[in-house]
């Protein structure tokens, strides 16, 4: 009886120790393809953000860390290279000053320190009024296109009912300030990093 059961202990044990290795792999291969497919999602919406640039690099995988000024959480900034030389950087930021919570956001910058363009990725603003920072919703988010630090004094980056140079989006201020001071802590990011570090390559590290 004692063999029995003896035998029964090792072999409920295997079974057990199969089926936890067999769901380990299950689980390991479902999130590889998550993040595959994250990735995918991640290369598309980076390559939408340079319409009009040519870059070769894999932008991916060509991403540095960098804390930007008034931001709790380190950017992501992501570069892109064409024969070797930097035609672009996109920071990849979250801010938490949104009026519902956090914004997620990609601000591309040309090496003169230009925006390019600015994008909303995520948020939980108020349906029909702070939701008209999605491109799909309304163009207010293209007015960052071409401003800089150099063309917009420290002063200008607030919405124009703050005395600022930023349209403000109907009953959504707070929202509209947001944003707007995103862009304005990745432009000075950007501008405080030393090149060196900024666009140093995987290589080089």
């Amino acid at each position: 009886m004692e063999t029995h059961r003896y035998r029964a202990a090792i072999t409920l044990t295997v079974i057990g120790l199969v089926a936890a290795i067999a769901l380990a792999g299950v689980d390991r291969l479902t999130r590889d393809r998550i993040q595959q497919s994250r990735d995918a999602r991640a290369e598309a919406t980076l390559t939408a953000m340079l319409p009009d640039l040519r870059f070769d690099n894999d932008l991916i995988n060509d991403d540095i860390g960098l804390s930007l000024p008034g931001l709790e959480a380190p950017a992501r900034i992501y570069r892109a290279r064409l024969d070797g030389q930097p035609v672009a950087a996109i920071v990849d930021l979250v801010t938490s000053r949104g009026y519902s919570g956090d914004i997620r956001m990609l601000v591309a910058v040309n090496p003169s320190g230009e925006v390019i363009a600015s994008r909303v990725l995520a948020h939980r603003e108020t349906p029909g009024l702070g939701d008209k920072i999605e491109i799909e919703r309304n163009d207010w988010i293209t007015g960052f296109a071409g401003r800089s630090l150099a063309n917009t004094s420290s002063s200008s980056w607030a919405p124009d009912r703050r005395g600022g140079d930023f349209d403000t989006l109907t009953s959504a201020t707070i929202t509209s300030a947001a944003v707007i001071d995103a862009v304005h802590a990745a432009l000075q990011g950007l501008e405080n990093a030393e090149p060196e570090q900024l666009w140093r390559s995987a290589d080089e590290l």
